[in-house]
């Protein structure tokens, strides 16, 4: 066991090594890092034997050599290496992990833009799952996704050109400096490619390129991935984008069955958004401060019935025609915006005959 400590821990080294020349966009120093960590780690998970005592260290080391491999590029042996790690008797938890590593190696390898060449102005969104054929997709699954992608695009935008959230009316041309655009569909998985076309007016003041955005768009993505949540901080200081990133990349994210993994691919990362919604937890700050509340689950339609009008709350009036008010905090407005006059299951806090949103979410068929 001390020659297996000792392989693991060489590898890690080289692990955080790689790791810290990534932050420095040091991609080969990174890529060569990881390949000599990758090793260390295959050759510490290759000295355990393949028995239910063996686990979940050895598992476990088959996922941190996959996940290395996947780093340094080698797609088909960190496939190879996730089927040894599933091969042996994985705990439920480190069998879904491998599972879901494999999602994101199955992106990388079979999404290089097939027949297609992505520009600093393009990226490449792709969804895998049971509602996606060959070339095809379950319309709502698409639609509700792309939606969301031009969403979160345009509050990118605003964000990085310091304007201030803007929860309703008309967004000056200023900050809508690009046209975005589709290009046709193609097979594996449904992949469409995103174009970031820039949009000249007489007067262009703004000093800012698609490619930027893009950077902004999926590193944000990668970090809610990533449950890290102090990283988005760090990315996304104003509470109001910082709630409307989580909530709108929370809506999109799999539901595990008809859609497995929302990719995003550009020219510098690809990143795989694997965590269900499920798991994305509900926003740390998503209601105001309420003193006596109550949780409360409610199904019914989005509307604006009389007498509830006001900038920061909607109406809900469930089948049997009950009316609430529901408060709707600034960066989930957008969130709301998607599921406006359907029928929906809305939870929060329930307070002074008011429901202070925390999610919304279509009802089940």
């Amino acid at each position: 066991m001390s020659k297996i400590r000792q392989l693991h821990d060489e590898a890690m080294k080289f692990a955080h090594l790689a790791l810290v020349a990534r932050n420095n966009q040091e991609w080969e120093r990174a890529e060569t890092l990881a390949r000599k960590a990758y090793k260390y780690e295959l050759q510490a998970a290759e000295l355990i034997p393949e028995s239910p005592s063996s686990e979940p260290t050895r598992s476990i080391l088959y996922r941190s050599a996959a996940s290395l491999a996947f780093q340094c590029k080698e797609f088909p042996i960190a496939q190879r290496l996730i089927a040894k790690g599933l091969s042996g008797f994985p705990t439920p938890q480190v069998e879904q992990e491998l599972k879901d590593l494999y999602e994101q190696i199955n992106f990388e390898s079979h999404l290089q833009v097939r027949g297609a060449s992505l520009e600093n102005d393009d990226f490449q969104l792709s969804l895998q799952g049971a509602g996606v054929g060959f070339g095809t997709i379950l319309f709502d699954e698409f639609m509700k996704r792309i939606k969301i992608t031009r969403t979160l695009i345009d509050r990118t935008i605003q964000r990085i050109l310091g304007s201030e959230y803007q929860r309703s009316g008309r967004v000056p041309k200023i900050y809508r400096p690009f046209l975005p655009a589709l290009s046709e569909a193609r097979a594996s998985s449904f992949a469409i490619t995103v174009k970031l076309a820039a949009v000249k007016y007489e007067t262009y003041p703004l000093f800012i390129t698609a490619g930027e955005v893009i950077d902004a768009f999926i590193n944000g993505i990668e970090l809610v991935n990533n449950a890290d949540e102090e990283g988005l901080r760090q990315q996304i200081k104003q509470d109001s984008y910082y709630r409307n990133f989580i909530a709108l990349t929370r809506d999109m994210a799999p539901d595990g069955d008809k859609i497995r993994l929302v990719g995003f691919t550009s020219l510098r990362k690809s990143v795989g958004l694997t965590r269900q919604r499920s798991k994305i937890d509900i926003l740390p700050e998503s209601t105001k401060d309420v003193i006596e509340s109550t949780p409360i689950t409610v199904e019914g339609i989005l509307d604006y019935a009389i007498g509830r009008k006001q900038l920061d709350a909607i109406g809900l009036t469930t089948d049997d025609g009950k009316e609430y008010t529901v408060v709707v905090q600034e960066g989930l407005d957008d969130l709301v915006k998607e599921y406006w006059k359907q029928s929906v299951v809305v939870t929060g806090l329930y307070d002074k005959k008011q429901i202070y949103l925390t999610d919304v979410r279509a009802s089940e068929d």
